[in-house]
């Protein structure tokens, strides 16, 4: 199969996905499951990986510093930034919908 086959195949598998879940809201909990947490840092879930920084809420994450927040990623996981964990924790998540 050729990547341009691969993607709409994706894409397709994207619309049916979406179709049968039009107005679903994924949780940061989902996003970064315990076992994403457990493979890539330092934390056996995402809970304990806020408590590391000091927050008890999700939202608060936006509050940090990004220095702060990256220095933290890079010494607790794989990651060299809170930007780069995002991205690899949104593909592990969409790559267990398939």
């Amino acid at each position: 199969m050729s990547d341009k086959e691969k993607l709409e195949q994706m894409k397709s598998n994207l619309q049916k996905i979406a179709a049968q879940n039009p107005q679903k809201e994924v949780s940061y909990q989902e996003i970064f499951s315990n076992s994403f947490m457990q493979k890539y840092t330092q934390f056996a879930n995402f809970i304990f990986f806020m408590k590391g920084l000091k927050i008890d809420d999700f939202s608060k994450i936006e509050k940090l510093k990004s220095d702060t927040l990256n220095d933290f990623v890079q010494k607790n996981s794989h990651f060299k930034t809170w930007e780069e964990m995002q991205q690899a924790a949104v593909n592990d998540y969409m790559n267990s919908l398939f």
